[in-house]
């Protein structure tokens, strides 16, 4: 069975994906999250509360502003389907769900947004040009950092491939460790562009979720090996 390496710190809630891909997951978790300080999450909640749209970036900044499941039933825009599901979990209600990252969602907000108060909860390095577009679509602009991810280099176990979520995922991976003989998979073109530094990634997933990015690298590994 072909091991793949999880770069992301949420193991337990991820590894099932590969698992019923016929792969078996290692846990090399390659970055630590660090949420704001409570009262900027106190403030983030109440001005979410008052928004016309919530823009939700990632189903961590849920979690973290909400984990009680009491999220306020303000229109959301969620950045892909297990935002979307992370958010109707906690109770929000979904208005908008995008397909493929931050920019794509700002392109399916741009015509309903004129004239609305939208607030976007993110986390600290968000993409820089889709965030510039959000400014300039909408005068009442708002936003909220939730978190920062720190990189972390991983442990030295052996895998066959890996899987990246995040660009602050491959900078950890990259501080101890190379890509020589290894299947690399990425969710997103923000990602794929951070791996693309250092060599072109073998799979980027369709869709932004983990149960897609396993199976196509299952797919991918009967393939070519």
């Amino acid at each position: 069975m072909s091991r793949v390496g999880i770069t992301s710190d949420r193991f337990d809630d991820i590894a099932p994906c590969y698992v019923d891909a016929g792969l078996d997951p290692v846990a090399l978790p390659c970055i630590r999250i660090d949420p704001a300080p409570p009262p900027v999450m106190a403030d983030a909640r109440r001005e979410a509360a008052n928004a016309d749209l919530l823009v939700v970036t990632s189903p961590r900044v849920v979690s973290l502003l909400w984990p009680d499941g009491r999220m306020p039933p303000v229109r959301t825009a969620a950045v892909g389907p297990s935002t979307a599901s992370s958010v109707e979990r906690a109770g929000g209600a979904v208005a908008i769900v995008g397909d493929a990252g931050l920019a794509r969602l700002v392109d399916l907000l741009a015509d309903r947004v004129a004239g609305r108060r939208v607030l976007i909860a993110h986390a600290e390095g968000s993409d820089p040009e889709a965030m510039r577009r959000l400014r300039d679509l909408v005068p009442e602009f708002e936003e909220q950092l939730v978190y920062r991810t720190v990189p972390l280099p991983p442990a030295a176990d052996s895998v066959d491939a890996v899987s990246f979520a995040s660009p602050s995922a491959v900078t950890g991976w990259t501080l101890t460790r190379g890509f020589d003989d290894l299947i690399v998979g990425v969710i997103g073109d923000t990602t794929a562009a951070a791996v693309a530094r250092y060599r072109t990634a073998d799979i980027v997933s369709e869709q932004a979720t983990h149960l897609a990015l396993a199976g196509a690298i299952a797919s991918f590994m009967e393939v070519n090996v």
